[in-house]
Parts: C-alpha cells; sequence; structure tokens
C-alpha cells in the first residue's frame, strides 16, 4: 500500500466528526490501491467483525476507509435481537448485517438471508466462512409480492454493488437467470416460530417485499428496518403514503433512522432519504 494511501485510511478511519463517509469518498483510493488490493481481510473498528475487500466498490471501499459501514443500522441489529431470535436479511449484498445479525442472535438462533446475484453471493460466503457464521442461511432469491424468472444483465464491477434492482438490470454484460419469491410462500419462513427483525435493502423494491411478508409481518409483528430511496421508488411506482398507511394498518409506529438516533414520524412528509425503522405498538 502506497504510504499516501496509508496516510489517507488511517486519517478517515480516526476521523470522529461528523461526514466520515463524505470524507472518505473525497480522500480517493490511488489507482495502485484498487487494482493492488484485492480481498485483503479488513476488521471493523469497534465490532469483531472482518470482511474480505477490495478498494473498487463503494462498500467494501467505505469499510476500508471508514472503519465501518452503516453503524447505525448496526446499532439497531444490536438492541433488536437477543440470543435465540430470528432474522430476515432481504438484500444481503456482501454479507455485512447477516454477521451483525448473527452475532446478536448466537448460535441458538437464526439468520436468513437473501441475496440473487450470483457474484455477491460468492462474496457473502466467503464473509460470512471467515466470521464463522454458522447460523446464517443464504438463499439465492429475490422477494416481492408476486413469483417470477426474469433474466437479468449485471455489471459486476460497478462501483456500487449495492444500486442493482429488479428495474434496473441491463446494464452489464453478465446474464443471469433470478428467481422472484414472496417471503410469505417461503417453507423456513413460514414455519418459524418467532421473527424479531427484518432488513430490507433491495432498491426500490421494499414495499414490494414488505406486502409479500404481510402474513408473517402479522403473525409475528417484527421489528423492521428498510430504505426509502424516491428516486428507486418513483421507478417501481411505490408510494411512501400507502407503505406507511400499510403500517398503519398493522399497528406499527415508524422513525427515521439518522446519524445520532431515530426521529419519530408523525406524518409522511417527515419521511426524507434514508433508512427507516418500524416498532410494532404494545409489542416494541
Amino acid at each position: 500500500m502506497k504510504r499516501s494511501d496509508r496516510i489517507k485510511i488511517n486519517f478517515s478511519r480516526n476521523w470522529n466528526l461528523p461526514g466520515k463517509e463524505r470524507l472518505a469518498a473525497w480522500l480517493k483510493a490511488s489507482p495502485q490501491l484498487k487494482t493492488t488490493l484485492n480481498n485483503g481481510i479488513i476488521w471493523l473498528s469497534n465490532e469483531n467483525i472482518a470482511i474480505y475487500t477490495t478498494a473498487d466498490n463503494y462498500i467494501e471501499y467505505a469499510i476500508l476507509s471508514t472503519g465501518t459501514y452503516e453503524d447505525e443500522i448496526g446499532k439497531l441489529i444490536n438492541i433488536s435481537l437477543k440470543p435465540g431470535f430470528v432474522a430476515l436479511d432481504i438484500g444481503g449484498n456482501i454479507g455485512l448485517q447477516s454477521i451483525r445479525m448473527s452475532q446478536s442472535v448466537g448460535p441458538n438462533g437464526k439468520v436468513y438471508a437473501f441475496e440473487p446475484l450470483n457474484y455477491l453471493q460468492k462474496k457473502f460466503k466467503k464473509n460470512i466462512g471467515l466470521n464463522h457464521c454458522n447460523n446464517v442461511t443464504l438463499f439465492p432469491w429475490a422477494l416481492s409480492d408476486q413469483e417470477d424468472t426474469i433474466t437479468v444483465s449485471i455489471d459486476e464491477h460497478t462501483w456500487n454493488q449495492g444500486a442493482f434492482s429488479l428495474k434496473n438490470s441491463n446494464s452489464g454484460s453478465t446474464i443471469q437467470e433470478l428467481i422472484v419469491k414472496t417471503g410469505d410462500t417461503i417453507e423456513e419462513i413460514k414455519n418459524v416460530d418467532r421473527l424479531d427483525l427484518i432488513k430490507i435493502d433491495v432498491e426500490g423494491f421494499e414495499y414490494h417485499v414488505l406486502r409479500g411478508l404481510k402474513n408473517a409481518i402479522e403473525k409475528h409483528r417484527p421489528r423492521i428496518i428498510f430504505e426509502y430511496d424516491s428516486n428507486y421508488w418513483i421507478k417501481t411506482s411505490q408510494s411512501i403514503k400507502e407503505c406507511c398507511a400499510f403500517f398503519s394498518d398493522l399497528n406499527y409506529t415508524l422513525f427515521q433512522i439518522t446519524d445520532i438516533g431515530c426521529a419519530q414520524i408523525l406524518t409522511t412528509t417527515d419521511v426524507t432519504q434514508g433508512n427507516l425503522f418500524c416498532v410494532p405498538i404494545n409489542n416494541g
């Protein structure tokens, strides 16, 4: 690693003021680092987690340069799960959130993860194995509110590997057939005795996934974390107003996740870009 890259990374990882991710993005990795750092092992700064990391994509470079990724989601996972609990990670990507869930639920708990892209499944399995997460099961399916089989074109070398969606899937040269399922029809979900947390990050299809899991949500009343990005939601013809009504009917309170905590959402005008935390009323 070049001395200049080492200085940049040490500086951004030890930056304890707001804007760490923006700072790390501004202190860009050199072209040499992107080519030479290939599947190195990087540990998170304040968690006992190690991740195979390269510098040529956003998520792994964020872990390398900041020492964490979506730290606020990690905190919510930690306070929402206890040993023996069960969680779903929908949009598993490289496996970081599943590892956090795995550590929280312990050997007697279960984590069911869903990641449909073959190249991300490989990264997911390597990271799960590296951290000895034997309580994690990975399913190679996408989830929605209707079952389907679709053929997509994927760019495996895109900078933001988490930006793939079923709606925008024609940007690369790798062709893959994806199986799309609804959560309520999956035997492992239907047969769980409990379900304590669901995390969804599927680039605009979050509300589709929620509708496909309505029976499980009504039965188990889990806490839910999902991403809201208006740009993606518009492309998939989804309405945050309808989504908030969905949760109101299920008797949930919604919160906007911020760097310092969660702000309660009283009306749909309170919702901004980012992640939402949904807590069942009288069962929080």
